[in-house]
């Protein structure tokens, strides 16, 4: 009986970490969050799949405002200087750009964090400040 028992283990364990790995490997992993009240309600979503970026999610007044599978370009650019670093992440198609921002500055004696959206879609822009539950994970991606 125990080594029938022993045996059940030997052969479940394998499949138990085949499992997880699987698992591990399509979950995804926010990168940036947004949302805020000003000028006008937003929430928006970054999430990294693998080795792939996308924009899960952008709302304006309750309202989808884009589907990420339109994005044809997507550039990640960092900025540092003394005192102040700056990470942004920019989805583009023809018409439209979104791009996301983690600026941090300790320049005049002042500490200053700020996550930001701009959205530019025919010739109009339109930027937001993040709340203060935003969250940023742009400085852990390579730029390319």
């Amino acid at each position: 009986m125990i080594k029938i028992n022993f045996a059940k283990f030997i052969v479940a364990t394998p499949l138990f970490f085949i499992v997880s790995c699987n698992a591990a490997q399509s979950s995804s992993q926010v990168i940036f969050k947004c949302n805020t009240d000003e000028p006008t309600p937003i929430e928006l979503v970054v999430s990294k799949v693998g080795n792939k970026l996308h924009l899960d999610k952008f709302t304006i007044n309750a309202a989808t405002v884009i589907d990420s599978a339109d994005f044809k370009a997507l550039e990640k650019s960092s900025y540092h200087r003394s005192l102040v670093t700056e990470h942004s992440l920019s989805f583009r198609d023809d018409e439209i750009e979104v791009t996301v921002s983690d600026f941090y500055s300790e320049e005049f004696h002042t500490v200053k964090k700020e996550k930001t959206v701009t959205l530019q879609k025919n010739d109009v822009k339109k930027y937001w400040v993040c709340d203060s539950t935003a969250t940023s994970k742009l400085a852990s991606i390579e730029s390319f």
